[in-house]
């Protein structure tokens, strides 16, 4: 995304979200199928579903903090826009989503339900542990038809922490040990 150099302050009053963009999408693909490889067929239903109707993302990342969170967590938000500004002035090529940064996720459990599927992840950077308002970091992994937006994992993974099953069962399943999926933290503009 090119374009002729523009005011960084203006440019990062736009940015909707940052997230911790993972390299690899196919990586992880192949890593979650792996996870259902040898599960019985009614655990591993949902996940069939959504590999049979392409309702697995083609990308992948986790929402480190949206616009919406901004007032609840202004410290997370301002180091995040510090940090893309200053990405901005030493990028120097015009690219108007610079990498503010490496990271890696490491995942926990793939949690579902009848609509939605999502990893639960810890995320860490350079320093160690990233600075997130999510209360539950997760990667969704799919939504079983597009009435259903990849935010609600939020909702999905908090009545699974919670054990609230009021509105049908949820389903967990710990992620095979070993991995970890390399990112960058990347500022996310509407559209």
């Amino acid at each position: 995304m090119s374009q002729p150099k523009e005011d960084p302050e203006k440019l990062a009053d736009q940015v909707v979200y940052f997230s911790l963009r993972l390299s690899s999408p196919a990586t992880f693909a192949s890593a979650v199928d792996g996870a259902f490889a040898h599960a019985d067929p009614e655990e591993a239903q949902f996940y069939q579903y959504l590999k049979q109707n392409n309702r697995i993302q083609s990308e992948f990342h986790a929402t480190l903090i949206h616009v919406n969170d901004r007032t609840a967590n202004p410290a997370i938000w301002e180091k995040y826009k510090a940090d893309y500004k200053e990405a901005l002035s030493r990028e120097g090529s015009g690219d108007l989503t610079p990498s503010l940064g490496a990271g890696e996720i490491l995942p926990d459990h793939l949690v579902w339900d009848q609509r939605i599927m999502a990893l639960a992840v810890k995320m860490n950077g350079e320093d160690g542990p990233l600075p997130c308002a999510n209360a539950s970091p997760h990667v969704t992994v799919g939504t079983a038809d597009d009435s259903i937006k990849a935010f609600e994992s939020n909702d999905l993974l908090k009545r699974w922490r919670e054990g609230d099953q009021s509105t049908g069962p949820i389903y967990a399943k710990v992620f095979p040990r070993g991995y970890n999926f390399e990112s960058s933290i990347q500022a996310n503009f509407a559209g």
